[in-house]
């Protein structure tokens, strides 16, 4: 080879090699997440979906320094945060920290705003019971004394949801169902409001999830007169299942995951699913999910989340449909 061609090859190599090392700030650049990722709740400030999703979100912002912004969307059990995800562009910087509500909806309204096919799972956080709560002035002191007071004054109780075709409102339905009473449902756009209407006896009862009961419960606000699981509770020895005080079948529960739309890169799915159940995990948030009456399962990949919202929105389908609420 000529000198004039080993310059010439020389020079190509070095540019080269210029060229890829320029290419390296690029390619970290477009390493996700580069920009702020928005995590979705539909619910407003303050109840178990926010605040788990908050903190979550810290715990990304301090792994990869990027904003994980929580964005709450409330309205229409979970409806209208749903449709805004689900429609999003499937770029991995719009999640959800969605609950039961997203795949039950279906159950209550002859048409939504999304498909079951939109949404994609990432990962279980945890699952939630509930508990019976009445106002702490209220004169019912267990379950037997509110039903048979229910059958005597048909329509004049009243009880708080999360919103209409939630958790809340399946369980006092399915409640005021096997226990032969009618009550009146007043839905609210989060599980603070709701449970806080019981303290401040705008309702007369609700069912709501353990942990954000827990303070309104020290504060001598409520009073608990039954969890919804087939157990005691260690976070509320003391109080009954609702089989104790005499109305079995009344087991539910809500789970809380992340999920994105569908078509989010699989890289971000497998990278989200992994941070997930090491949060949800990790002894300090274990210990708090189960202090607050939560059972972590931070343990799933993504495929079985999917079979396992599968088989749960099946046995809630038994459970709802005989009840017949329409809310078109």
């Amino acid at each position: 080879m000529s000198f004039s061609h080993r310059r010439g090859a020389l020079r190509a190599l070095i540019a080269a090699t210029f060229l890829a090392l320029a290419s390296v700030p690029s390619l970290a650049q477009d390493s996700y997440p580069n920009k702020p990722v928005r995590i979705v709740v539909g619910f407003e400030p303050g109840g178990l979906t926010d605040t788990y999703a908050r903190l979550f979100a810290t715990h990304l912002q301090t792994k990869f320094g990027q904003p994980f912004l929580v964005e709450n969307k409330p309205g229409a059990a979970t409806i209208i945060g749903t449709q805004f995800v689900a429609k999003a562009p499937a770029d991995g910087y719009t999640l959800c920290f969605c609950v039961s509500n997203v795949y039950t909806n279906k159950f209550f309204r002859a048409q939504l705003p999304y498909k079951m096919e939109d949404l994609t799972a990432i990962g279980l956080a945890f699952r939630s019971s509930s508990v019976l709560i009445v106002p702490e002035t209220s004169p019912f002191q267990n379950a037997e004394q509110l039903v048979d007071f229910a059958k005597k004054n048909p329509g004049k109780l009243n009880y708080s949801t999360t919103g209409a075709g939630g958790a809340t409102h399946i369980t006092g339905e399915l409640f005021s169902s096997l226990a032969g009473i009618r009550a009146t449902s007043v839905h609210y756009k989060g599980a603070a409001p709701a449970s806080m209407a019981v303290g401040t006896q705008e309702v007369d009862f609700a069912f709501s999830a353990i942990a954000t009961a827990q303070p309104l419960l020290k504060q001598k606000k409520v009073r608990a007169l039954g969890v919804s699981n087939d157990v005691r509770t260690p976070a509320l020895p003391d109080v009954p299942t609702l089989g104790e005080a005499g109305f079995k079948g009344i087991v539910t529960g809500v789970w809380y995951g992340l999920m994105a739309p569908t078509g989010t890169p699989a890289s971000v799915i497998n990278l989200m699913n992994k941070e997930l159940n090491a949060f949800f995990t990790s002894p300090p948030i274990k210990e708090r999910l189960q202090v607050g009456g939560e059972t972590p399962m931070g343990t799933m990949t993504p495929q079985q989340m999917t079979e396992y919202v599968a088989k749960d929105t099946e046995m809630l389908r038994k459970v709802i449909e005989p009840l017949n609420i329409k809310l078109d």
